[in-house]
């Protein structure tokens, strides 16, 4: 890993040596002598450590800990000839990783870069592992009653003892990337990374540094190095989502890749060894894309080990109800609501949805009821307001306006025990009205 340095100082014979000692130890050294060309290098480029002198010609070096707290933050060597407990404990109070005296002590400098790279790594991997702990606490909350999601996740805790390529088919929105990582989790590669990469996301001239990586000067733009998605995922799994957008020139060099176990970086004569565990899955049926020349027949092949195909949710119909109400207990934890349920046509009218978005599309539906939702139980109404639906489907299912209000003024009659006055006060119309809504609906009338 190329290790980058930037040393603030405005002493140039210190700078200058203090550059060529790293250098002659392997670090890439940049340059500031004050304040203002600091903050230009540290708004255009990423380091790794800094070693910052606490008085510089323009400001002092605590401000620029202090305007860079997220950069600087447990990377910062402070150098001064003008020691103070004092500036030390400001200094370090503001998050610089170690305070020395000048002259320095090149010895106790190179133990402390040391440890500053190694308090990285491992803040790096408690970030990791925090996601991985929540992406496990979702998975697990994989919902299902349908014959066929119970026989996938099957498959999948059998596929997780094996290394085997695994296609996972179906349409957007199913929850393939949920499944892939249902299969890493439980398999021997399950505490090392699990990668993502969307392939319909990626522009085609930039495919190949992304997957394979390049070393720097390969190409214009080139500043640094890249390690690239393959050495990234190096010991666990690498998830290729929508497979079948891969641009035809990559999938012979991803089929080489596969059958050799080594990557070619761009500019990098070497070849690196690879072993990752590959998990792709695709939206369209990749014997076909084969058929319509989109797609390679021998990578096709050779990715086919194993391929599993989720049904669309409206072809498990039985999953739609528990899933409507694990969203709901999700979306009244998260917004602090209490919404009980789903009435009875709306249950009617779910089962008959066509869900063209899948689960995605039932979970966001949900979420954005939950934004305005303030009673009791889910409608057909409100289903009417969050999804795409047709006039005829939503007809049979929902209230009109006059019977809502039919129902609404019988209800806070009933509540005031028929009483006019303070019925019509809640109800925020004149008691003459009232009565003339109550003749329209047929509610009956008691004097009081």
């Amino acid at each position: 890993m190329e290790i980058k340095v930037l040393i603030i100082e405005d002493e140039i014979s210190l700078r200058n040596s203090l550059k060529k000692l790293l250098e002659l130890r392997g670090y890439q050294v940049e340059e500031a002598e004050d304040y203002g060309t600091a903050k230009k290098k540290m708004l255009s480029d990423k380091f790794n450590i800094f070693i910052l002198d606490l008085k510089l010609p323009d400001k002092n070096g605590i401000e620029l800990l202090k305007e860079f707290p997220e950069k600087t933050d447990g990377k910062t060597i402070i150098i001064t000839a003008h020691a103070t407990i004092s500036s030390a404990v400001e200094a370090i109070k503001n998050g610089a990783f170690y305070y020395l005296e000048k002259p320095l002590d090149e010895d106790l400098l190179f133990i402390q870069m040391k440890k500053i790279i190694e308090y990285s790594r491992l803040k790096e991997n408690n970030i990791y592992l925090k996601k991985e702990l929540l992406f496990d606490q979702a998975a697990e909350q994989i919902i299902f009653q349908s014959q066929s999601m119970s026989r996938i996740i099957y498959q999948s805790k059998k596929l997780a003892e094996t290394d085997d390529i695994v296609i996972i088919q179906g349409e957007t929105g199913v929850g393939k990337e949920v499944i892939a990582h249902l299969i890493h989790r439980n398999s021997k590669r399950k505490n090392n990374l699990f990668l993502p990469i969307n392939c319909s996301a990626i522009p085609e001239q930039l495919f190949e540094s992304e997957l394979f990586g390049f070393k720097r000067g390969a190409f214009t733009g080139a500043t640094k190095d890249y390690s690239g998605r393959f050495i990234q995922a190096n010991g666990g799994t690498l998830f290729l989502d929508e497979i079948s957008d891969m641009p035809m020139n990559l999938q012979s060099k991803l089929l080489r890749t596969l059958d050799d176990k080594i990557i070619y970086q761009l500019g990098n004569k070497n070849p690196q060894k690879i072993d990752i565990r590959l998990i792709t899955a695709t939206n369209k049926d990749l014997w076909k894309e084969v058929e319509s020349d989109r797609f390679r027949k021998d990578l096709y092949f050779r990715l086919k080990e194993t391929i599993i195909i989720i049904s669309p949710l409206r072809e498990r119909k039985d999953d739609i109800l528990p899933l409507f109400n694990h969203f709901i207990a999700l979306f009244n934890n998260i917004y602090d609501k209490n919404i009980k349920g789903i009435s009875k046509n709306a249950e009617k009218y779910l089962l008959e949805y066509p869900w063209e978005g899948n689960v995605r599309e039932l979970k966001n539906a949900v979420k954005s009821i939950f934004a305005f939702k303030e009673d009791d139980y889910i409608t057909p109404n409100d289903l009417f307001m969050s999804l795409n639906t047709d006039e005829k489907r939503i007809k049979k299912y929902v209230v009109s306006l006059k019977e809502y209000e039919n129902k609404y003024i019988k209800k806070v009659l009933e509540i005031n025990n028929y009483n006019i006055t303070k019925t019509a006060d809640i109800l925020g119309i004149s008691r003459t009205r009232l009565y003339r809504k109550m003749e329209e609906f047929n509610l009956g009338r008691k004097c009081n």
